[in-house]
């Protein structure tokens, strides 16, 4: 999360940034369809969201810092379904979710990974069976803390800002990357290893800064990087692994800019995606959809 009085001076430096790091990259043209108002007042500073896999057509979101540990499951038109309650997490600064398939079953990654001043000792994921929402179900769950793995994570090194993860769905290998640093850096963890802390191991430098999203396509075969200004694509070869699709030139996609838009997914298809802001000065957050045509390379 950034504070509110500097969004527009952050908006005009990452723009001159990402135009000094990137004029010659292609551009990919998109149509973008608003499919709905967030009304509810519980979602009130979005900073993640991920298709529904065990509800398809739906999304799950999160706030920022300053919420309880808890996630909504929201449809496709921006309306609340439900409100899930993590029994047991104490949020501290929630920025991201993800998600992986394992032995058949669906499951959420809640990220607790922001750290804007780089002072914490370690940041946390929340795993969990992705719930299932039935049409005139209750409007609250709970997930008992029983049924949640807590993953430790630690930076090789000094502390890092992060609001952005995605998990490879060809090997359920952990991704994220960072914010704060001149130019963002991936760093890439075994979340499945059996150890006490899993260390955050640096992968590749990108040629831009403030990233605040990220996800995978469910085939993965397509990446999406995001900060305030732009959008960025990457196509992904058959066995190419995720630092040497990264290491390849990207492309942008057209984006028109939300107040402060910190979110993004692919749906299940992979083939269109969304994007959702917070709610900075008390503007309206709405549900956007985003198509466009598959480059070719």
């Amino acid at each position: 999360m950034i504070r509110i009085n500097s969004i527009t001076l952050l908006s005009v430096i990452l723009f001159l940034f990402s135009a000094l790091a990137g004029t010659a990259q292609d551009l990919i043209p998109t149509t973008r369809v608003s499919k709905g108002k967030l009304i509810a007042p519980e979602l009130n500073e979005v900073s993640g969201v991920i298709a529904s896999d065990a509800n398809p057509g739906s999304f799950w979101m999160h706030n920022d810092s300053g919420d309880k540990a808890r996630i909504f499951l929201v449809d496709s038109s921006a309306n609340l379904l439900q409100i899930v309650n993590l029994e047991g997490v104490i949020a501290i600064d929630m920025e991201e979710i993800g998600k992986f398939k394992r032995d058949g079953k669906n499951y959420l990654v809640l990220g607790d990974i922001g750290d804007n001043r780089g002072l914490r000792k370690d940041i946390r994921l929340y795993i969990l069976e992705e719930p299932v929402w039935e049409q005139g179900g209750k409007k609250e769950n709970l997930i008992k803390s029983s049924q949640i793995q807590t993953i430790i994570l630690n930076h090789d090194g000094r502390a890092r800002d992060a609001e952005a993860f995605f998990i490879d769905p060809l090997d359920n290998r952990f991704y994220l990357i960072s914010k704060r640093e001149f130019k963002s850096i991936v760093y890439s963890t075994d979340i499945f290893q059996d150890v006490e802390k899993h260390i955050l191991k640096p992968l590749i430098t990108l040629p831009f800064t403030f990233v605040t999203a990220a996800d995978i396509s469910p085939a993965g075969d397509a990446i999406l990087i995001k900060n305030l200004t732009n959008i960025y694509y990457w196509n992904r070869a058959l066995n190419e692994s995720i630092q040497h699709s990264l290491s390849k030139r990207y492309k942008r996609l057209d984006y028109q800019q939300e107040p402060q838009g910190e979110a993004i997914t692919f749906d299940n298809s992979g083939k269109t995606f969304f994007t959702v802001s917070e709610r900075p000065f008390g503007l309206d957050s709405y549900l956007y959809q985003y198509n466009f045509s598959k480059p070719q390379n």
